[in-house]
């Protein structure tokens, strides 16, 4: 017992962690992209870059664990973001910039489909919620960095990247001396093989992909994703450079954003067990609606701040609450492959929407790029209800 809280803890740490990189590029853009003397819409290449190394590892991680064991996968893996924000820091090229940004997304790739794995099979539900909540802290705390590196080291945007990489040394080094404890015989695993339906195994990718729900929910965690990543990385930038809003007050409020989407994992994974999980989720995705629009609003900056605020907290259960609903809507035998589909989605909402949104904004001005986001919401709002009248 005493050995399954110290990997709890560790791993509620490793959580906080993996969401300290997410959040800085939204606050350290404007600055990187000046440096480098690159358009505004390039920022989608960065989280391209980051993506790819993302799909990489977690589509690698079974076979990584089989050779290397949860403890030194998470050793590496910490190891390379660390890496790799040590190489923002001493970056001499926009190229050099984005193959770093592929460095760190190999290693979070790994962290976060070990780190899951390892919890999904070890931990209660309570906690997986928990942990989710704690990479909101994370990707809170970052912003609030990066702004205070900012402010008080004359906007010195590498050593803001190199102070989150110590961090990421320090929680490497925790990985290294507690590597042993992952294969500890101590903490027994929740599901036995016996749980496996034999009829579960006979349903092919080609199957699950023909369903036409999962291929509903497919396009869904594409665009939900885009939206989270998109309004995390663009918001600083929108309200820096179009709404005369202060570093420090933009900055303030990417980190309230990030920071409503961590309380709000944590307030919804109470009501889940009172409430219709689909009638919450209509509620929240109504509210992403609400809060996009409102940040679309220009006119003032509480526009800006009440919508991102309205947004963070509104998206907060859209993820996980859809991840626990498929096995109800397509059926056990489909949800493995389904859950799968989905999670690459989200990748590739996260990688592609937020340079699409860039590409509009180059084209038409960065007005467009909040814009963007709010028909995102939308179309989630209308598939959402798609997928409900489709499953009843």
């Amino acid at each position: 017992m005493r050995t399954s809280g110290i990997l709890l803890l560790i791993a509620y740490l490793g959580f906080i962690s993996l969401g300290l990189p997410d959040a800085a590029h939204g606050i350290n853009w404007p600055f990187v992209r000046a440096a480098f003397h690159v358009p505004t819409g390039w920022l989608g290449l960065v989280i391209a870059g980051g993506g790819i190394g993302y799909l990489i590892s977690s589509f690698s991680v079974g076979w990584l664990l089989s050779r290397l064991g949860v403890g030194w996968l998470l050793v590496l893996s910490s190891g390379l973001v660390s890496f790799g924000l040590f190489g923002f820091y001493i970056s001499a090229n926009f190229t050099i910039f984005v193959l770093y940004a592929m460095v760190i997304g190999l290693g979070s790739g790994a962290i976060d489909a070990g780190l899951n794995a390892y919890a999904a099979e070890h931990f209660s539900t309570k906690h997986m919620n928990w942990l989710h909540a704690a990479f909101g802290v994370g990707a809170t705390a970052g912003p609030i960095i990066v702004t205070s590196v900012l402010l008080h080291f004359s906007q010195h945007w590498r050593l803001a990247y190199a102070v989150i990489g110590s961090i990421l040394l320090l929680m490497a080094l925790v990985f290294f001396f507690s590597r042993h404890l992952w294969r500890s015989g101590q903490h027994a695993s929740k599901t036995s093989i016996e749980e496996v339906q034999e009829d579960d195994l006979n349903i092919t990718q080609w199957q699950a992909l023909k369903h036409p729900i999962v291929r509903f929910q497919i396009a869904f965690f594409l665009l939900y994703t885009g939206v989270e990543v998109g309004v995390g990385q663009w918001a600083f930038t929108l309200m820096t450079e179009t709404r005369g809003i202060s570093i420090a007050s933009a900055g303030t409020w990417v980190a309230v954003y990030w920071g409503a989407l961590a309380f709000g994992r944590a307030i919804f994974g109470f009501l889940v067990e009172r409430f219709s999980i689909d009638r919450l989720l209509g509620l929240c995705l109504l509210g992403l609606v609400l809060g996009a629009l409102s940040f679309t609003n220009s006119m003032h900056a509480y526009f800006s701040y009440f919508g991102l605020a309205l947004m963070g907290f509104c998206a907060a259960p859209i993820f996980p609450c859809m991840i626990s609903q498929t096995a109800i809507r397509v059926g056990k035998r489909m949800a493995t492959y389904a859950i799968g589909f989905q999670m690459s989605a989200a990748v590739m909402g996260a990688m592609t929407l937020p340079f699409l949104s860039g590409l509009i904004g180059e084209q038409f001005g960065l007005m467009f790029v909040s814009l963007s986001f709010f028909v995102y919401a939308a179309a989630l709002l209308i598939l959402f209800m798609v997928i409900i009248k489709r499953a009843n």
